[in-house]
């Protein structure tokens, strides 16, 4: 079994570099991977509009549609810039979205997240509302993208810098998760590529952050052979 993790691409409408870096890891290495999971901010902006894909997402769309396509199972996780990716976009590409995931992984019992949920504070989870998503509706696509591209610099820093203090705290809620029975905790959201295991009543725990793709190339690799590990592309 071969199952891949990657976080926190940030495409827009003009990150044509960033596409091509991302389609390359998508045939290089999600080719021959049994599950691929997004685990969020794929995109700088999305919300769900029936009958409607963003033009400029088109390309990495079918391509994760081309794997689900190929039997493969494709999970994409909604992180603080996902907005309701909508039934339409589910049914149209195969992928499964979702806020959080509870897999067991061959016998492993593993919790997958963005990782920006216990971040209360964080405008994109304060966004996340009922009365936004009608609003963001009656705008409609092209007004709602206008808007968020102006508000994008409020809604996180692209360029994280590396931070102790957060990678703590990440860590701490992982080892929450893990007091709760989780085997595995994958996330994402802190841009700092990261793993941990310990020993705890004779099993493996392990929390992994996949970190930014984009300027890592880093993701998270599971095998039945090596279990899961960090890896980097290119």
């Amino acid at each position: 079994m071969k199952l891949i993790f990657f976080s926190d691409t940030h495409l827009t409408d003009r990150s044509f570099d960033r596409m091509k870096y991302v389609m390359g890891f998508l045939r290089d290495v999600c080719e021959d991977a049994d599950k691929v999971f997004v685990l969020g901010d794929l995109f700088e902006f999305y919300h769900g509009y029936d009958g409607y894909i963003y033009p400029w997402y088109a390309g990495i769309v079918d391509a994760l549609k081309g794997l689900a396509d190929k039997g493969k199972e494709v999970y994409l996780l909604e992180g603080n810039h996902e907005f309701e990716m909508g039934g339409f976009f589910q049914t149209h590409t195969g992928i499964v979205c979702a806020k959080e995931l509870i897999m067991d992984i061959e016998g492993k019992r593993t919790y997958i997240a963005h990782g920006h949920g216990f971040d209360r504070l964080c405008l994109g989870n304060i966004l996340k509302s009922p009365f936004i998503y009608a609003v963001m509706d009656c705008f409609g696509p092209a007004l709602t993208w206008r808007i968020a591209m102006a508000m994008r610099i409020f809604l996180s820093r692209k360029q994280k810098p590396y931070s102790d203090k957060v990678m703590e705290a990440f860590r701490r809620y992982a080892r929450l998760k893990q007091d709760e029975g989780y085997d595995a905790v994958i996330l994402a959201h802190s841009h700092i590529p990261d793993r941990i295991s310990f020993v705890s009543d004779g099993r493996e725990k392990v929390y992994l952050n996949a970190g930014d793709f984009i300027k890592h190339g880093s993701y998270v690799e599971y095998t039945t052979q090596d279990g899961f590990q960090l890896r980097r592309y290119g």
